[in-house]
């Protein structure tokens, strides 16, 4: 029964280690003792009918056992977006009938790959729901960034006590980009070669219209020898620097559990220790999936609320209250009105909620001044977190991640869930949040602020020091 279930990905190569595979297969015996159908033998290059072991990338990693079921969902394909990467190529949301629909075009081709630098360490948590490795690894208002290889699992604990100027990493992701229409021409004349340039505008089609695609979305590219669509690592496997593929396709999937399709996500913003709204907590502020009928589950816990606002790039590309991005190690909103590419960072406003082990990594193994104990950030952790662990310059305490299990890229907060679709006429087809400043007895639309803003200086009414809930609404884009 064990090795059975233990290759529950098939064919995709997704556990290649014996202590991987254990892992896999003490998951998969869970979700088969609970109810939960175990999907076998599925081609990498079909549709899955599960995203089993959610889009992880981990050696080890132990999934939330509170979002079991957000990890392992039904996928129902919706739709894919090709771009033809030559100039002047269509971009085209192609849907199940087969209807076409042109979103924009290719200003200028990528006609290379980039690798990632250190602040970008989250590229190394996800691959994609099918278990291939190249996916859309952040989706967003003003790019998309995807991972096109290696096929390597993160080792965390490879990372302890890391020194990013004397240690070496084991493996580093090559991204492949894509950029709306403004940053042709504020690139002008230092054009990148991992960058796909479109003319298509910031907020709008891919970047955050209704055809805006979920983080861990495969990417697969056209092999003109086999006629068909393959997984994009295929083509960088044996020659990494390859010039990249002209034809392209992300596939986007809904994903379902047997409780329906998450509605929202609710953060009670603040951690044990914190006076909100005149009442002492003694508990962390729990972190709640909603669903149909006021169902809800508890997944996380918040181990650092936020009280301010910071000037978070591409927030100027969305609207108040709209998701700017989700990859799998944050997830950030606007709180600017959208006015498109500036070079005004006061023109920038919003808010990150990020996994713990992610920003305790950045903050002190990679020499990041930022997350922790910075008003800016809503920090995730696993229930029953201890929110002093925070300051225990620790990445990696007794074999494990210093918070166990990780959040970092595990759904339905990190990944698969939130796109950055957005209508100001139709909120129910939108991702956005709204406030609350009376613990959740009413709520009010995201208010409006740009720069930085802190408990010390925030004036107006629903500063982020008085929130005490925040809920954040999803959207599939259903009725496309």
């Amino acid at each position: 029964m064990v090795s059975s279930l233990s290759v529950s990905r098939g064919t995709k190569a997704k556990f290649r280690t014996t202590s991987v595979a254990i892992t896999a297969a003490y998951v998969s015996i869970a979700l088969a003792s609970s109810g939960w159908a175990v999907a076998t033998n599925e081609s990498k290059t079909s549709d899955p009918e599960r995203a089993l072991w959610g889009i992880s990338n981990s050696v080890g990693h132990r999934l939330p056992p509170q979002a079991h079921h957000e990890n392992n969902p039904y996928l129902e394909k919706q739709f894919t977006v090709e771009i033809e990467n030559f100039e002047d190529g269509k971009i085209e949301r192609v849907n199940l009938d087969g209807n076409r629909q042109t979103l924009g075009h290719v200003q200028r081709p990528a006609t290379g790959t980039v690798e990632a630098n250190d602040g970008f360490w989250a590229s190394k948590y996800s691959r994609a729901v099918d278990g291939t490795p190249g996916h859309l690894l952040a989706t967003s208002v003003y790019v998309l960034r995807s991972k096109v290889g290696p096929d390597e699992l993160y080792d965390p604990v490879a990372y302890s006590d890391f020194n990013p100027d004397e240690d070496e990493r084991d493996w580093t992701t090559r991204l492949l980009n894509v950029r709306p229409d403004q940053y042709h021409g504020a690139d002008h004349g230092n054009w990148l070669e991992d960058t796909i340039y479109t003319d298509i505008a910031g907020g709008e089609g891919i970047f955050g219209g209704t055809s805006s695609l979920p983080t861990g979305a495969p990417l697969r590219y056209w092999d003109d020898d086999h006629s068909q669509w393959l997984p994009i690592g295929e083509y960088f496997a044996n020659d990494p620097e390859a010039v990249p593929p002209q034809r392209l396709q992300f596939t986007a999937y809904k994903p379902s559990t047997d409780l329906g399709t998450p509605e929202y996500l609710e953060f009670e913003n603040w951690a044990s220790g914190d006076v909100v709204a005149g009442e002492l907590k003694s508990d962390n502020g729990a972190i709640t999936v909603g669903y149909a009928g006021g169902f809800e589950r508890r997944v996380a816990d918040v181990v650092q609320r936020v009280e301010g606002i910071g000037r978070f790039g591409g927030t100027e590309f969305a609207e108040i209250g709209q998701m700017d991005t989700n990859h799998p190690g944050a997830l950030t909103f606007s709180t600017s009105p959208r006015v498109g590419f500036t070079w005004d960072p006061d023109d920038m406003g919003g808010f990150q909620i990020v996994p713990a082990n992610h920003v305790k990594f950045l903050s002190n193994d990679v020499g990041q001044n930022s997350f922790i104990g910075k008003p800016q950030w809503l920090i995730v952790g696993p229930i029953q977190s201890d929110p002093a662990m925070l300051y225990d310059d620790r990445y990696i305490v007794n074999g494990d991640l210093s918070f166990a299990p990780g959040w970092e890229a595990s759904a339905p907060i990190f990944g698969m869930y939130a796109r950055a679709i957005f209508d100001a006429d139709s909120l129910e087809k939108s991702t956005y949040f709204e406030v609350s400043d009376d613990f959740g007895e009413t709520w009010s639309p995201a208010p409006e602020f740009v720069g930085v803003h802190d408990p010390s200086n925030c004036a107006g009414d629903l500063c982020p020091d008085s929130w005490t809930n925040i809920r954040v609404h999803l959207a599939y884009g259903d009725d496309d």
